[in-house]
């Protein structure tokens, strides 16, 4: 009797891990930027809270003095949180107002999409993904008003 594996069993191996591969690889990739994702998100959210911590020691007035890297708006926020492989440092903008609010942005490395997180009263109230509405779902934003979100309301 012949020992070892016939071409067409070895064949037909391949081809079954060929499948597998094809079918499992898209799940992995998604895996990988949500948390590629994850880490923008942790970042936003330190930069927030750095943004809502001087809002508080400011009387209730959004300042870019102390967390920005200088005192006027679209400055990048200074702190160890910044350093980060596949997003861009995050971007404080002030608006006017009673209270006021922020905004910090950080940008994909590869400009898919965007992650801006939007501060008011002292307070993180969402953080919104603009770009690719697939890569949006897929990081785990909802759909809310035609804008996919992550709320931080409750």
């Amino acid at each position: 009797m012949k020992k070892g594996f016939t071409l067409i069993e070895l064949l037909i191996v391949m081809v079954i891990v060929g499948i597998l591969v094809t079918v499992s690889l898209p799940k992995y990739n998604a895996s990988m930027e949500r948390g590629r994702a994850l880490e923008g998100i942790t970042n936003l959210r330190a930069a927030s809270d750095a943004v809502n911590a001087r809002y508080v020691m400011n009387g209730n007035s959004y300042t870019a003095a102390g967390v920005a890297s200088s005192a006027s708006n679209g400055t990048f926020i200074t702190g160890d949180f910044t350093k980060t492989q596949y997003f861009s440092e995050p971007v404080l903008n002030l608006t006017a107002g009673t209270n006021g609010s922020a905004t910090v942005t950080t940008v994909r490395s590869d400009n898919s999409y965007t992650l801006t997180a939007y501060n008011s009263g002292g307070e993180l109230e969402y953080i919104q993904c603009t770009g690719d509405v697939e890569l949006c779902q897929n990081i785990g934003m909802e759909l809310s008003n035609d804008k996919y979100i992550m709320d931080f309301t409750n």
